[in-house]
């Protein structure tokens, strides 16, 4: 599969613009290995080799286990995540998926018991910028570093 572009060179301020998004969700006060694994869940979610390649080794970086890293993608059966931790992988989820569809009340109940309105419309921001990242991936065909 070729590239088929390069945001960092083709739309430089664009790329610029979109890491300055990230550089605000890292410092937002969220623990980064929650992040991590929001991003890495929502890259596996839409398909993203490029982010899945990325998010795993930072992953790893900010903590999460092997086990966890390996299980992310089967979260709802995996016991080796806490209840904040499915709270946002559930919240990651419903927001990723909104094709036809709300975000349900009981994902939100949910993620509101774990954590305050701010945090949700951090975690929201940190699962909007994976998300965009994972389409400029996709559509321009960019490959997992190796």
């Amino acid at each position: 599969m070729e590239q088929r572009f390069d945001i960092t060179k083709l739309i430089p301020k664009g790329y610029k613009t979109m890491y300055a998004l990230h550089t605000y969700v890292q410092g937002a006060g969220l623990d980064l290995g929650l992040l991590e694994l929001v991003r890495l869940r929502v890259s596996q979610t839409n398909g993203c080799g490029f982010c899945v390649a990325m998010h795993i080794p930072l992953a790893r970086k900010y903590g999460l286990t092997e086990h966890q890293i390996n299980l992310v993608a089967t979260w709802k059966e995996s016991p080796v995540f806490s209840v904040r931790e499915r709270a946002a992988l559930a919240w990651a989820d419903a927001v990723t998926a909104l094709a036809g569809q709300e975000v349900p009340d009981t994902v939100y109940e949910q993620v509101k018991a774990e954590f305050s309105t701010e945090e949700i419309a951090n975690l929201t921001l940190c699962i909007g910028e994976i998300n965009t990242w994972n389409r400029l991936m996709i559509a321009s065909r960019t490959p997992p570093a190796l």
